[in-house]
């Protein structure tokens, strides 16, 4: 099994922002979206997932508890 890779909280940020525009600005579902930004930044979009799952309940957009 591979290690894990850490990423810094500017790339998870980066990342999040770019699905948020592609969602925005293209007619694509939120898994493809996820795993065009995924493949652009070589992030897992199981990865991409928490990240966006996270930044949601922190903004309110999703109910839980970060």
């Amino acid at each position: 099994m591979p290690a894990q890779r850490k990423y810094d909280s500017e790339t998870r940020a980066r990342a999040v922002r770019m699905y948020q525009d592609r969602l925005r600005d293209h007619d694509e579902s939120k898994l493809e979206a996820r795993c065009q930004v995924g493949a652009m930044l070589d992030i897992n979009p199981a990865t991409m997932r928490n990240w966006i799952e996270r930044e949601e309940v922190d903004t309110g957009a999703r109910p839980g508890v970060t």
